[in-house]
């Protein structure tokens, strides 16, 4: 289904919208980002089934030294539900410009909405001189990506992308492993994310010429891609250990079984990076609770690593191609994250809102607090956001048209 033409990007964001979901700087203000212990002021756009049952408890559970003074999004239930989550006295908004304009006291923002709009609200919120912590995508486009991150530098605030895979110690001791040869050089990697289909109770765009509503991840324009909501974790996890940048991108798709959206439900991608690494990616939507849905096992000249998962551990795998298998385990929890994870599986089963609840989300706002304190560049930062959209929005280039992508091309609608 195609959104009819006359709903333009100028026409959403014009109207009152915030719904549902870089190298930032080298130096920032000292007076933003001071080392003494402080309360941070923040604002949160975005209150749907992903703010609601992550990013809200958990700023409200684990970090005394933050206050939500604001929550923004245009869908009434979604801003009422919001504030009851939170639990506490915050000023409700269904335009994130007056919010902005209306709290200069704020430290910094929050953007958990759908993809499209990460930019804009973005920018805005640093233009406002507000440090911007977003959900990933960065961006739908790349040239967006490149605004929010020059916007950044020249306000001198951090923006950080929420990859929660970058700040898992899991892949930071397999990147070390591969950048000491523990398997020889690194020659190819065969990674796959197979899951189930998107959120049902995800905010849906209503058609204002048909009065159709529709999942926003089923809609190109919204979503950017299938592989910008998701996959996009492993492909940059992927980036970042091969420790290379992409040269050339095949893939292939389509939707095998959910036919009647814009978004693909399967790919499989072919990438080609500059040090002659190869990597071959596997993505579908069908397959809920396949036995290995996340599978990254990268081989060199000497042996291959993988991982395995138990609940309170994780083991890098090294296979040499002659000799013994050696796990090595990965400790899962960092200093005093065991207890904020035995909470949050309490609430998991208590609280229907709180399946997303993860101890990576709570990573993620602890990495951004640190960087506001020190005003050091997250781990994942606004160029790391940017790569990725771009070898995401590559692949999908390759598989609408047949080609095969260069990552240097400019035929490339980015």
């Amino acid at each position: 289904m195609k959104i009819e033409q006359t709903f333009t990007r100028r026409k959403f964001l014009e109207g009152t919208l915030a719904g549902a979901s870089g190298l930032a700087l080298t130096q920032v203000n000292p007076s933003r980002a001071s080392a003494s212990p402080r309360q941070w002021k923040l604002g949160v756009v975005g209150s749907g089934a992903r703010s609601r049952g992550s990013h809200l408890p958990i700023l409200r559970d684990y970090f005394p030294e933050v206050e939500v003074v604001a929550l923004c999004d245009i869908t009434p239930e979604n801003l009422q539900e919001g504030l009851k989550v939170y639990g506490k006295t915050v000023a409700a908004y269904s335009d994130y410009k007056k919010m902005l304009s209306e709290h200069p006291e704020l430290d910094a923002v929050v953007v958990v909405v759908p993809n499209f709009l990460h930019a804009p609200v973005t920018i805005a919120a640093l233009e406002a001189g507000k440090h911007v912590l977003t959900e990933k995508p960065i961006a739908t486009h790349v040239a967006d990506a490149t605004k929010m991150i020059e916007t950044a530098k020249k306000h001198q605030r951090i923006l950080e992308v929420g990859f929660e895979m970058r700040y898992s110690q899991l892949f930071h001791r397999m990147a070390d492993l591969l950048s000491q040869g523990a398997i020889g050089d690194l020659e190819l990697v065969f990674a796959a994310l197979f899951r189930g289909d998107w959120n049902p109770k995800s905010w849906k765009y209503t058609d204002p010429q048909t009065g159709v509503s529709t999942n926003w991840r089923f809609l190109t324009y919204m979503a950017g891609c299938s592989l910008m909501e998701d996959g996009i974790h492993e492909l940059d996890v992927i980036h970042w250990l091969v420790n290379a940048q992409p040269k050339l991108i095949q893939a292939q798709g389509g939707n095998n079984v959910y036919r009647n959206r814009e978004t693909i439900d399967n790919a499989g991608l072919l990438i080609e990076f500059a040090n002659s690494v190869r990597c071959n990616f596997g993505f579908s939507l069908f397959t809920p609770g396949a036995p290995d849905g996340l599978v990254m096992r990268f081989y060199g000249s000497k042996g291959e690593m993988t991982f395995r998962r138990e609940m309170d551990a994780e083991y890098v795998v090294l296979n040499p191609y002659h000799g013994k298998t050696e796990s090595i385990e990965v400790p899962y929890y960092q200093p005093g994250e065991k207890e904020v994870w035995n909470d949050l599986l309490k609430r998991r089963y208590s609280d229907p809102m709180s399946y997303d609840n993860e101890i990576s989300t709570y990573r993620v706002h602890r990495e951004f607090l640190k960087s506001l304190e020190t005003g050091a560049a997250p781990f994942s930062d606004g160029e790391v956001g940017r790569g990725a959209i771009h070898l995401a929005l590559a692949a999908e280039h390759s598989l609408r048209t047949g080609q095969i992508v260069a990552w240097d091309s400019s035929d490339v609608a980015l």
